[in-house]
C-alpha cells in the first residue's frame, strides 16, 4: 500500500504539471460559463413572467442551471457532446507514451506491475472524472449564488412529471436528484477515460489512444440507437443518461447504474490482463 501511495502521488503530480490539464479545464469552464450567460443571467430577474397563476412560477436553480438545458441550449448541449474529448487530453495518453519510450520500465524495475497499473488506472479515472465534473459543478454553484432553489412544481416549467422513479425524485428531493447526476458526470468521465488504458496495448499511435474515450462514448451511443431502432430496446446512450433534462424511465434506471460500472470492469480486466505480460515496446 505504501508503494501504491507513492505511485499515486507521483502520477497526480505529473497530471497537475501538464499544461493540457489546465487547457482542458478552461475549455470546460468556458462552455459552462457560456451556458450561465445564455440561460442563468436572464433568470436572475426571478419574478419575470410570474403572474401568480398556476401556469407561471418564479425562476429556480432547478430550471436555470446548465443541466436543465442539455439537448435544448447550445452551450449545455455542446458540453454533453465534447466533455469526453477534452477530458482525455491531459492524461489518457501518458501511459502509452511511457510505454512507447520505455520509461515504464523504470517503474517495473522498482515496483510490481500490478501496483504500477493500479496507480495509472486510478489516476486516469480520477483526472478524467474531475475534468467532466468540475465545469458543471461550477455552473451549478454559480447559479445557486444568484437564483433561489425554489422547489419544482408540475406546471410544465420543470422537467419532472412524476411519471418515473427519477422524476418523482426530482419533484420530491430535487437536490438529491441533482447530486446523483453530478456524481454520474464524475463516474462517466472516469469510466470512459480508462478506455484509453484498455486500448493502449492495441494501438501504437498515441493520438488514437487519446481519442479512444471519445470514440467509445459516441460508439456506445450509436449502438444504443441501432438497438433501439431495430430491436426495440430501451436507450442506453450515455449522452442521454448524462443529461439531467432527460426523463429517465423506470426501465432505464438499471442501465443508468450499470453502464459505467460495466465499462470500468471491462477496461480493468483488459488493462491488467494485458499489462501483466507487458515488457514495453
Amino acid at each position: 500500500m505504501h508503494d501504491l501511495n507513492i505511485l499515486l502521488k507521483l502520477e497526480f503530480k505529473r497530471a497537475l504539471k501538464s499544461r493540457l490539464l489546465y487547457i482542458s479545464l478552461a475549455i470546460g469552464i468556458a462552455i459552462a460559463t457560456g451556458s450561465f450567460i445564455n440561460k442563468t443571467v436572464p433568470h436572475m430577474d426571478v419574478l419575470n413572467g410570474f403572474t401568480g397563476n398556476v401556469a407561471s412560477y418564479p425562476f429556480s436553480v432547478y430550471n436555470s442551471w446548465m443541466g436543465n438545458f442539455m439537448g435544448y441550449e447550445p452551450f449545455a448541449t455542446a458540453y454533453i457532446y465534447i466533455c469526453m474529448l477534452y477530458s482525455a487530453l491531459p492524461y489518457c495518453g501518458l501511459f502509452s507514451i511511457d510505454n512507447k519510450n520505455q520509461y515504464i520500465l523504470q517503474y517495473y524495475s522498482r515496483v510490481s506491475k500490478n501496483k504500477v497499473h493500479a496507480a495509472k488506472f486510478i489516476t486516469t479515472f480520477v483526472v478524467g472524472g474531475l475534468l467532466v465534473f468540475i465545469p458543471i459543478f461550477i455552473n451549478l454553484v454559480a447559479t445557486m449564488m444568484f437564483i433561489p432553489a425554489l422547489s419544482p412544481v408540475e406546471n410544465g416549467l420543470f422537467i419532472g412529471t412524476g411519471k418515473s422513479i427519477m422524476s418523482n425524485l426530482f419533484c420530491d428531493h430535487t437536490m438529491i436528484y441533482v447530486f446523483i447526476y453530478l456524481l454520474q458526470f464524475f463516474i462517466y468521465g472516469g469510466a470512459f477515460s480508462v478506455v484509453s488504458l484498455a486500448v493502449s496495448f492495441t494501438f501504437n499511435n498515441v493520438f488514437l489512444v487519446v481519442i479512444s474515450p471519445f470514440v467509445a462514448y459516441y460508439g456506445v451511443g450509436v449502438i444504443s440507437s441501432l438497438c433501439k431502432n431495430y430491436l426495440g430496446l430501451t436507450s442506453f446512450n450515455p449522452m442521454v443518461y448524462l443529461s439531467p433534462s432527460y426523463l429517465l424511465p423506470n426501465v432505464g434506471l438499471v442501465g443508468f447504474i450499470l453502464e459505467p460500472i460495466i465499462i470500468i470492469i471491462i477496461c480493468m480486466l483488459v488493462f491488467f490482463r494485458k499489462g501483466a505480460n507487458n515488457e514495453a515496446l
